[in-house]
Order: structure tokens, then sequence, then C-alpha cells
């Protein structure tokens, strides 16, 4: 057989082969890909819509690192503090298949709307609640509940405030994950004078937080910086 022979059998057979694709990609599988297609497409729209209305999201690669957090543990309960416009929170469902339930908190109303629709266009049920957060921490408290995971990215200077608490809604090998807590690199370099105070209180919070009995800490360097805290069982 000649050459020229040989590659027209393998057009042929790459011809037939595109022709009775379904025949190699089950239906299902056709379905899930294009399922998660459809998903990046949602994000990646999602950080266009930050991007134009300069609206602070989490950074990709920080998603990514949370949705890896989220497929090993697999938490069921999740809190959020800090909706923004839902990049995050569709983050964690995504990562896991919508099996979980999330309450998600925030004080701009704005971005909690702008949320939902991102939400309902993606399939899901949030419980999004518009309040100021620790409002919402102190009645959870109050009712004694508990979390799985619970992922923070709200105002830097409340974190050291927050994480008391925090930490009483935890279950027992929970997780809690802080976000920009390198802030820019600002806490290990110099930084502009209007943040002065937001990053003093945030290197408190980063001092103090390690010698809390309890729980295992650790730093990301990923995105804007990860505070990663796990409550020992």
């Amino acid at each position: 057989m000649s050459i020229r022979d040989e590659k027209n059998h393998e057009t042929s057979y790459l011809k037939e082969r595109w022709q009775n694709r379904s025949e190699i990609i089950p239906p299902d599988i056709e379905d899930f890909t294009s399922k998660f297609n459809e998903r990046e497409h949602l994000l990646k729209e999602m950080e266009q819509y930050a991007s134009e209305n300069k609206v602070p999201i989490l950074l990709p690669s920080a998603a990514r690192f949370l949705q890896i957090i989220c497929r090993s543990k697999k938490p069921v309960n999740i809190l959020e503090i800090g909706t923004g416009i839902g990049y995050s929170t569709l983050s964690m469902l995504f990562a896991l298949e919508g099996k979980c339930h999330v309450t998600s908190v925030d004080f701009n109303i704005e971005r909690i709307k702008v949320a939902r629709e991102f939400i309902k266009r993606a399939g899901f049920s949030v419980n999004l609640i518009f309040d100021d957060s620790f409002n919402i921490v102190r009645e959870l408290l109050s009712k004694g509940a508990t979390f799985d995971m619970i992922f923070v990215d709200s105002m830097k200077s409340e974190y050291i405030f927050m994480n008391y608490k925090i930490q009483a809604l935890l279950k027992p090998g929970g997780i809690a994950i802080f976000d920009n807590v390198l802030f820019r690199g600002y806490v290990c370099n110099n930084h502009p004078p209007k943040y002065r105070k937001s990053i003093k209180l945030l290197k408190m919070f980063l001092s103090h937080v390690k010698t809390y009995p309890g729980i295992t800490t650790s730093i990301i360097p990923i995105g804007d910086g990860l505070l990663i805290i796990e409550k020992q069982d």
C-alpha cells in the first residue's frame, strides 16, 4: 500500500469517526462536558463583569484552589462572608455539583442582586442574606449553627474581630478560609498610607491566629493570599 493510500484510509477513518462520534462518546459524557464548558463560560462572564464594573472578586487561581479544597473536604454546610457577585459562591457550587447548602452574606444589595441572577442562571439555589456580617454571625451563634466550611472575603480590617466567632461556628474538622491575607504583598512590604490601619489590623490577625489553640493554620501564596484554618477534631 502506498503512502497516499495510507493517508486516504486514515482520512476516511477520521471522517467516519467524526460522523459516528456519538458511538465513541456516550450521550451522558457529551452532556457532562457540555455543562462543564457552560460553567467555565459563566465564570469567565463573571470575571469580565467584575473587570468592567470594578467589582473585586476572588482571583481565578485562588478560585481553582478553593474548588480543590471543596472536592477534597466535601463540605455539606457552607457559610460565605462576602458574596460579591457570587463568583466564589459558584466556584464552590460547581466543585461540589451543588451537593451542599450555602448561606452567603453581603451588605451590598446591588451586588447581591447580580449574584442572585448569576446563581439562578447556573441552576443553583443559595440562601443569600443582605445584612452586616457581624449581625448574621451573632445570630447564627445564638442559634447554635455550625458549618463544615466558612469562606471569608470581607473587609480585611474586620478579620481580627471576626476570627473567634468564625472558629466558634466551625464544626470539629471544619475548615475556614480567609482571602486577601497578603493584601497585594503590603503585609510584608511598604504600603500606601491609606491602607495603614487595614494593614496593621491584618498583621495583628495573622500574628494572633497562629497562636490560637485547637486549630492548624497555613498561608497559601495563591491569588492574593489564602489563610487556611482547620479546626481539630
